[in-house]
């Protein structure tokens, strides 16, 4: 079969003249380097574009992640201090001190219940990042449903006590 082939082409050869080899010849190499071209060269220089493009970006995320790397490490520290075991009594002074009157409170191991029949939402809000501050008191899950008076919310809160070291 491949003989034949090669006795068919040197006979269609063979029967072309001088100025038609030439021509064939050159429309071969045509077709040979657009070839190389299209699966070896093109490639390559529009991979190398979209890195030169794509590198600035990466670079930047790496810039983010060593800075975002860098907090982790420094939270890490301040979580591996000791924290004082969160009691009821510390709660509620915390309550009281924003004036929130809670309708039940539970506080067992690290996980502590609240339930507030009334309450202005902000300041909820801000005794939430109060206790995540002095308590590291984290909102596990939490049903807060808007009241018919203005910025006044019903409240049930499930946090946990975030104890580093532990």
């Amino acid at each position: 079969m491949k003989h034949q082939l090669v006795q068919q082409f040197e006979l269609f050869w063979s029967e072309r003249d001088q100025r038609e080899r030439k021509m064939l010849s050159s429309a071969a190499v045509v077709i040979v380097l657009t070839l190389v071209y299209l699966i070896f060269l093109d490639p390559a220089i529009s991979g190398r574009q979209k890195l030169q493009t794509q590198i600035p970006v990466l670079r930047q995320q790496v810039a983010e992640i060593s800075a975002l790397s860098g907090q982790q490490i420094k939270l890490a520290a301040s979580l591996s201090q000791i924290v004082e075991p969160v009691t009821k009594d510390i709660v509620e002074a915390s309550l009281s001190a924003r004036g929130i009157k809670t309708q039940s409170l539970s506080v067992t191991d690290d996980i502590v219940r609240i339930q507030i029949q009334t309450v202005a939402y902000s300041n909820m809000m801000d005794w939430l990042l109060e206790s995540q501050r002095a308590s590291r008191l984290t909102v596990e899950e939490a049903k807060v449903v808007a009241l018919p008076e203005n910025g006044q919310v019903s409240a049930t809160l499930i946090l946990k006590q975030q104890r580093g070291g532990l």
